[in-house]
């Protein structure tokens, strides 16, 4: 796909072009942590070593989100984003940002829009790639509950799922950003947005409703995607870590070693 932007020095009103990442997953997520080996606090290192400024962890149907945490990542320049992937309408994925509130007040596109304010923001995640996951025919009967449609980073030159999302992004003049869906850290910094925001989380969230971004995406290989399924499900079988107990949280690390994954 290729879609690109190039990074500006534009600081008018205070704002600036800031490197984002609005859809991740850690060790602490109550679906993912038998394939997410890194904690959050090891994935906010390794977002801000790739200079990114804006990082969301959206495990599923769990808001990680704390002052501490935040902190942590305000202290390598990373502006945190509370956020969350909930299933929706029994199964469907949708990136839900800022409500502070329990998954299951949002469990439903219903109650997503009427919680939603201009402080929140929502994201419809892989929307048309297959499999019951996915929203697929509820986003165009319910686009006005989404601010934006996401273009994943999972997705190769010949195999692109994205298509019909940049499609339908268009067709209702909605905002396209890109995301990772990181699971492994080496997924950081092939597909992200370019947002044109402060660095401050309501800035943010109000840039990407005003379509003040920009998508930066590459392609997987083929090898890419088979170390992927490989590793996943092999560590779906044999986790990697224990199911996280609520609130649990990982020290920070000193040094973030090599990347083994």
């Amino acid at each position: 796909m290729g879609v690109e932007t190039n990074r500006t020095n534009d600081t008018t009103g205070g704002k600036r072009w800031l490197k984002a990442e609005l859809h991740s997953h850690c060790s602490l997520d109550p679906r993912d942590y038998k394939i997410c080996r890194h904690s959050p606090d090891e994935l906010i290192a390794r977002a801000a070593a790739l200079d990114y400024e804006v990082l969301a962890i959206t495990c599923h149907d769990l808001d990680i989100w704390s002052d501490e945490l935040s902190t942590y990542a305000a202290s390598l320049g990373v502006t945190l984003i509370p956020g969350m992937e909930v299933s929706t309408e029994g199964t469907r994925h949708t990136l839900v940002y800022n409500f502070r509130t329990g998954c299951e007040n949002l469990n439903t596109l219903a109650k997503i829009r009427a919680r939603s304010h201009d402080d929140t923001l929502v994201i419809a995640a892989h929307p048309f790639f297959p499999g019951s996951a996915c929203l697929g025919g509820l986003v165009e009967p319910n686009i006005e509950v989404f601010d934006a449609l996401e273009n994943s980073g999972f997705w190769t030159p010949q195999i692109d799922f994205n298509r019909r999302a940049r499609q339908v992004a268009g067709r209702h003049r909605k905002p396209l950003v890109g995301n990772g869906d990181v699971h492994y850290l080496w997924q950081l910094g092939r597909t992200f947005t370019w947002i044109h925001a402060e660095p401050r989380v309501e800035s943010i969230i109000g840039a990407v409703k005003e379509g003040q971004v920009r998508v930066c995406s590459a392609a997987l290989s083929y090898s890419d995607v088979a170390r992927f399924w490989a590793v996943t499900l092999w560590r779906a079988a044999f986790p990697v870590n224990p199911r996280p107990t609520r609130g649990e949280r990982a020290l920070k690390p000193e040094i973030l070693g090599p990347l083994a994954e």
